[in-house]
């Protein structure tokens, strides 16, 4: 019979597998129950006499420990009494230990049988295979695999000890990454596992690893530095797995090391698709593949992409995060007092829902042991503190795998903001490199600036073209903007660079700042001193007449998948506003610039309602003493320009700026036809969901002008009411059906979240 260490289980897995073994025994539905506070129920059943039946699962390493829980269980159990009892544990039992447990449960214990321990279990799973099929921690674990793997021939296998396959299988979360791996393994032979870093590309690389081994294949070939190895222990006949960890490594691009190594690997590729009895495992990040297919041409002809299974962290459930979260802090033995302060008021759920969340940043915390260093009650904040500075999963790729030409590029994209049209990116390190050349000495050339896109797709960065074939770049994590403003945290020249090439609006606020960070993590802007705000006016004073946004918006189309990159023209007044509010506080120069520009284009060109809105910022804040207005002209220009209710509510602001040329526009018989006019047309248009907030937009234009608008809210009342009566009982239970079944999707992820962590503290 088989023998599986059920310890390889967390106690959440060892719950499930009893649940899922004893439904199969008694042809049962079994509810389950919220791990923790569960007043002596797992789970629960009732029999065809509707008569309650109640089970328990409880994971323990002995008989003794086991033992002392049982008895302050068994009180529970009295309190509830129940029709039968039943439990499973972890713990190898005998014939008087299981008769002991039966009389501390007496009389809901029928007999025996209804205390199933680690033999009966194994039992159980000998003859239904498909639940141990799904639960393939313990076959990968099991004696009998581990004993095969180890008696397999294994070449360089420093890199394969048993202790770490132990701890692989303990830790990983099975997703759908790893159904996908054995598709394309099966399919093409080999397998190139890729993505950011600290995803897990080595360990799911190595549970496969594990999973061939246990299936048949008889060599295991370990590849760490070259793929000569791979050539030298090739035998024919024999059923090997050959897994090749970070096969395009930094040094790969070495001028003595990369020398015929391309075309190696891809002849081994070759060879191993015409082998049925070999397989290829290969794990690389994203990036380095893509800057292997842009500098060696033999990766692109051979079009190894069909191999290709990129992990990818919008991929993973809550579920599978808390899962991953867990597994680590349950088999790290942190202290019970560290765990329950993350599971005190529900700190875990920030971990899980983090935007920077990464399996390298839990395995860092792991591998110092933090709780060793910090106060029990200061561990859920120093998880977050880990989760907020990503820094220890992007520095290393950032500063040892890109070259400067991509570093930049990244910089300079964070000074922009994301998403921005790929072509405004590439202006925008042009005018950097021409500027700081001197500096960095690297020049810009747009090959160098394809293969950077290359570079980083996927890693770093990712693309999307939008159905006019215009293409923005996004971050592929937002974990890669966080980490890249820690970077530049004290780097005041580089920053000083930055600012000295900017080119665009956006490059002088998004992540920058004026007020004193107090809380750099919440943040997550970067502070102009003195200096740093003297160079970013420099900058604007010199290049303000070419200034443009590089902001653009994702529009998409209603009922389709079609998307549309749109970027607006009009900023200018925003703008100055900004500098305005942000800057002339802290800076003279700042001050002079805004009315400067603001005086030269006191005659309004661009009438959008945010740029109205900023204009009228400015009248509003600044000393129009300084200023040459023409009061008339701006009030005409307004009126002339209005067109929709929105421009109308800002017009209202006049009566507070202009109070003597308000007064007189407000009694023009023809100013006040053109407001009615304007109202009535939007009213009439109006759909459903904007009717409350176009009766609140008349009442607000009813008191500024004074104008009576009855009619035109009574045909809004009375659309309203329509609708309301028009919508069928049909559409009425849909909503109805969709809210609960949307309410239920998420209690139900947050029920099984809260099971998983509240566990951590009944182990």
């Amino acid at each position: 019979m088989i023998d599986y260490n059920l310890l390889i289980l967390s106690p959440n897995e060892f719950e499930n597998i009893s649940r899922d073994l004893l439904q199969k025994k008694l042809s049962v539905f079994i509810e389950s129950f919220t791990t923790g506070r569960d007043g002596g129920i797992d789970f629960r059943y009732s029999n065809l006499q509707s008569k309650e039946v109640i089970i328990q699962a409880k994971r323990y390493k002995d008989y003794s420990s086991l033992f002392n829980h049982l008895k302050g269980e068994a009180e529970k159990v009295k309190k509830l009494n129940p029709n039968r009892y039943i439990l499973t544990t972890s713990v190898g039992l005998t014939p008087q230990n299981k008769k002991k447990i039966e009389t501390l449960f007496a009389p809901f214990v029928i007999n025996t049988e209804d205390i199933l321990g680690k033999e009966d279990l194994n039992n159980l799973l000998s003859i239904h295979k498909e639940i141990e099929h799904k639960y393939y921690k313990l076959w990968l674990s099991s004696t009998n695999v581990l004993e095969k793997v180890l008696h397999s021939k294994i070449y360089n296998q420093s890199a394969f000890e048993l202790e770490a396959i132990k701890d692989e299988v303990k830790l990983y979360v099975q997703n759908e990454s790893f159904n996908e791996a054995l598709k394309i393994l099966k399919q093409n032979r080999y397998v190139i596992i890729s993505g950011i870093p600290g995803i897990g590309k080595t360990t799911l690389a190595r549970i496969l690893a594990m999973t061939l081994l246990s299936g048949g294949f008889e060599d295991f070939v370990f590849l760490n530095d070259s793929i000569d190895d791979a050539y030298e222990f090739f035998a024919e006949g024999k059923k090997q797995v050959f897994f090749f960890d970070d096969f395009l490594g930094t040094n790969f691009f070495d001028n003595d090391k990369s020398s015929g190594e391309d075309s190696k690997i891809v002849k081994f590729i070759l060879q191993i698709k015409k082998s049925p009895e070999k397989l290829l495992i290969l794990t690389t990040r994203e990036y380095i593949l893509n800057q292997a297919k842009v500098s060696f041409e033999s990766f692109n002809i051979s079009n190894i992409e069909v191999a290709k299974c990129i992990l990818d962290l919008s991929s993973y459930t809550n579920i599978i995060k808390a899962q991953i979260i867990y597994n680590h802090l349950f088999f790290a033995d942190v202290p019970i007092a560290h765990l329950q302060d993350l599971v005190k008021d529900q700190n875990y759920v920030k971990l899980v829902h983090h935007r920077n969340y990464s399996p390298r940043i839990i395995e860092t915390i792991i591998n110092r042991k933090i709780w060793n260093h910090i106060p029990e009650n200061q561990f859920a904040k120093a998880l977050i503190s880990y989760f907020d500075n990503p820094e220890s999963v992007w520095l290393y790729s950032f500063e040892n795998s890109l070259d400067k030409f991509s570093q930049y590029s990244l910089l300079v994209l964070l000074t922009m903001g994301t998403p921005v049209l790929i072509d405004d990116w590439e202006s925008a390190i042009k005018e950097f490199l021409k500027l700081n050349n001197y500096k960095f000495l690297i020049a810009f050339d747009s090959i160098k600036f394809k293969r950077a896109i290359k570079e980083l797709e996927n890693t770093f960065i990712r693309t999307q073209k939008d159905q006019y074939h215009k293409v923005a770049v996004e971050y592929q994590n937002p974990s890669v903007q966080d980490f890249l403003v820690y970077y530049l945290k004290d780097k005041e020249d580089l920053i000083k660079s930055l600012l000295e090439g900017s080119i665009f609006t956006d490059q002088f606020y998004r992540i920058f700042t004026t007020e004193e960070i107090k809380n750099f993590s919440n943040d997550r802007k970067l502070f102009l001193n003195e200096n740093l705000l003297s160079t970013a006016i420099k900058r604007l004073a010199e290049i303000f007449d070419t200034l443009r946004s590089s902001r653009v918006t994702r529009l998409k189309y209603l009922g389709t998948e079609n998307i549309t990159w749109y970027q607006s023209k009009d900023y200018i007044y925003e703008f100055i506003s900004r500098i305005n509010s942000e800057f002339s506080t802290k800076n003279v120069e700042a001050r002079d610039l805004v009315y400067k520009e603001f005086q030269k284009r006191l005659k309004m060109k661009s009438f959008s309602y945010s740029e109205q809105k900023g204009y009228m910022q400015l009248l509003s804040e600044l000393d129009r003493t300084k200023l040459e207005c023409d009061e008339d002209q701006i009030i005409k220009d307004f009126v002339e320009n209005m067109v929709w209710i929105d421009n109308i509510k800002v017009f209202g602001r006049m009566k507070e700026i202009f109070p003597k040329g308000f007064s007189v526009i407000n009694q023009d018989e023809n100013f006040r036809i053109k407001i009615e006019e304007i109202v009535t047309k939007e009213a009439k248009s109006v759909k459903n969901p904007d009717i409350i907030t176009m009766k609140d937009d008349i009442e607000l234009v009813e008191n500024m002008f004074g104008i009576d608008f009855s009619n035109q809210k009574d045909e809004l009342h009375e659309l309203e009411k329509k609708f309301d009566e028009t919508k069928s009982d049909v559409e009425d239970e849909v909503e109805e059906i969709n809210a609960i079944d949307d309410g239920n999707k998420e209690l139900n992820e947050s029920q099984v979240i809260d099971e998983i962590f509240n566990s951590l503290v009944d182990k």
